[in-house]
């Protein structure tokens, strides 16, 4: 996902690239907004753009080892956390057990929503979370080494649907975060978060796309 890929948001693709070549990357943000604005893919290409070496004035390069790894979504540097559902196939109870559906979905379109994501995974009716595991998964995918030297960013999909030990953990990374990482969270209904998480993160409101 570059930032041509994403459809308008001129104004906020000018804001993340501008933070970025003025070194003044928050180490973590909330891009917030209704189903189907682009906050995701604006979040991707945030996040491919601060990984790029050989950025341009406007986007990734397209063309370096960074941006190759990001055509498939494989960046050693970049984790994803997104909503599951426990499988009956397995224990499946954090997001790498799905993370080889995960890519191909979000390649394929990524502005699709919870319910398109539901049924990828065969959900039937279960609920997705991102369950307590997950916050053990993240602090041992933080304190690895950055693979490229660069920053390590975690881009978390629906934080509202965090269970409270995951929550809470996360907290205590965004009160005290690993050198070098990035947080960036893409929520729908900021309003069910933490508080204390909410309060620690830079807000970007995320406006619906003109007809």
């Amino acid at each position: 996902m570059f930032f041509k890929d994403v459809i308008g948001q001129d104004t906020a693709k000018q804001q993340l690239i501008q933070e970025v070549r003025e070194g003044r990357i928050p180490h973590a943000q909330l891009f917030c907004g209704p189903a189907g604005v682009g906050k995701l893919p604006l979040a991707m290409a945030y996040a491919r753009y601060i990984c790029c070496p050989n950025r341009t004035e406007t986007d990734a390069c397209g063309t370096c080892p960074s941006c190759v790894k990001w055509n498939k979504l494989v960046h050693p540097d970049v984790h994803f956390v997104f909503p599951i559902v426990k499988s009956s196939k397995g224990k499946r109870e954090v997001c790498d057990d799905y993370i080889a559906d995960w890519r191909p979905f979000v390649l394929k379109n990524p502005y699709f929503n919870l319910n398109h994501w539901l049924r990828e995974m065969d959900a039937e009716n279960a609920q997705a979370i991102i369950y307590a595991k997950e916050s053990d998964e993240i602090l041992k995918k933080l304190s690895l080494k950055s693979s490229e030297g660069g920053f390590k960013i975690t881009i978390l999909w629906l934080p509202e649907k965090m269970h409270p030990v995951c929550a809470n953990k996360l907290l205590k990374l965004l009160e005290e975060p690993p050198e070098k990482t990035i947080f960036l969270l893409v929520s729908e209904a900021p309003e069910m978060i933490l508080p204390t998480i909410l309060s620690r993160t830079q807000r970007m409101n995320v406006r619906k796309i003109d007809e």
